[in-house]
């Protein structure tokens, strides 16, 4: 598969991922801005911002927009991330390009319009609630806190009610302005389409716009000695709990060593937490671990919601798994059915022109660097058992620990649970 990137002069980078034999096409407006881009007076801009966006242009009002997308049978979406924000359609081929009119008009000439703000907050305030309601939502929340604390990066993509509250169309203009130029955004297009006729497209679209110097953040600060606890005590039937800690950063050589790791502990049914604490002992409906890598720094974490009693022995039993891969060199059929798998996944998320459309942006552009299906098959098949252990031996450290809960915990078995929080041979 050859991915085509070119980047215009005015600063402006198209993206093509040719698929041929595909009815459908998907279209994505990328900007290179999000959460860790926030001043803390304005945490939650960014996702407000993209909301907003959908509100209406000087040629479409809100319900053109989702009608020109959807009145042809495609969906119509956007989110927003730590460090981007992507506007994205899916639809018949043939009406690629109407998407490409349609994301480009709402990134270019969003009018912001005041009743639609005052509308929208209400929304987002509302939203803010529900992910606060549900324990399995909030208690990530809590633990970016941990992993980040006084930090862009830890904070709640969705802001806080007092900064929505206080933020105004004003403050949403000067960011629009400040981060939605060129040079940040990347527009990509997959499918049966052909490169050359998107990028002149795209051109004569953005023809009147200039490159501005790109976006930056502060780089995240990681340093942490031992570890953290945040409990939150809520009268809810089952305790949610995430144990946290700092891992690789987006880029970082031993990058898909370590999912691998994720697939071998928690990532499916046969991985080792999933084995350990839900069927051998019953402790948890749900257990999983999971990884996420940012330009300068990462996170993995495991995650599960048990019956409060068995609180303490779930944590015991997770601090045991994070220790024996330290301990023990992972089996080569262990190892073998984790590589299987993981580039299976690899396989199958490219088959959806979507899927392989939102894989490839997000790396073209947080990265610079092209999806390459066989320098990462290459990858996986040469690491060793050897290479999980010092990957393992690393990230697994009691001192890096971070644990954060949600639910009826008395202080006695909170004790106990911080006891338990101990990575052997660290």
């Amino acid at each position: 598969m050859v991915y085509q990137l070119t980047a215009l002069d005015n600063g402006l980078r198209v993206l093509t991922v040719p698929m041929a034999n595909r009815e459908s096409a998907a279209v994505a407006v990328w900007v290179k801005v999000g959460g860790r881009y926030e001043p803390k007076k304005i945490s939650g801009i960014s996702h407000f911002l993209e909301h907003m966006m959908f509100k209406g242009t000087p040629t479409r009002n809100t319900r053109q927009i989702k009608e020109e997308i959807e009145g042809v049978g495609g969906i119509l979406n956007a989110f927003t991330g730590e460090e981007m924000t992507c506007y994205f359609a899916k639809l018949l081929k043939q009406y690629y390009p109407r998407a490409l009119d349609v994301l480009s008009d709402m990134v270019l000439h969003s009018t912001l319009p005041a009743d639609e703000l005052a509308k929208e907050r209400t929304v987002i305030l509302e939203e803010i609630k529900m992910y606060r309601d549900v324990p399995s939502h909030h208690v990530h929340d809590l633990m970016g806190e941990l992993l980040w604390p006084d930090q862009s990066l830890g904070r709640m993509l969705a802001g806080s009610p007092e900064t929505v509250s206080g933020m105004t169309r004003a403050d949403m203009l000067k960011y629009k302005k400040s981060h939605y130029h060129n040079s940040n955004i990347l527009v990509s297009v997959s499918g049966d389409v052909d490169h050359d006729e998107v990028l002149a497209r795209v051109a004569d679209i953005y023809k009147t716009r200039r490159p501005e110097k790109p976006s930056a953040f502060v780089l995240a600060k990681s340093a942490q000695t031992e570890p953290r606890t945040h409990f939150f005590e809520k009268a809810t039937e089952q305790t949610h709990l995430v144990i946290g800690l700092h891992a690789l950063s987006r880029m970082h050589p031993d990058r898909y060593k370590l999912g691998l790791l994720h697939v071998m502990l928690g990532a499916n049914m046969s991985s080792r937490l999933f084995e350990e604490v839900r069927e051998k002992r019953g402790l948890a409906y749900e257990i999983k671990s999971s990884m996420s890598g940012y330009q300068d720094t990462g996170s993995f974490t495991v995650s599960a919601g048990v019956e409060t009693k068995k609180t303490v022995r779930a944590v015991a039993v997770i601090m045991k798994e994070l220790s024996k891969v330290r301990e023990s060199f992972v089996k080569p059929g262990e190892l073998r059915r984790a590589k299987d798998y993981f580039m299976s996944q690899v396989s199958l998320g490219v088959e959806d022109t979507l899927d392989h459309l939102l894989w490839a942006g997000e790396k073209a552009l947080c990265s610079g660097e092209l999806p390459d299906k066989a320098k990462i098959r290459r990858e996986i098949e040469t690491t060793t058992p050897e290479d999980i252990q010092r990957v393992a031996r690393g990230i697994f450290r009691t001192g890096d620990l971070n644990l954060s809960l949600i639910g009826p915990v008395p202080e006695k078995m909170q004790r106990e649970i911080t006891e338990n929080l101990v990575i052997k041979g660290t």
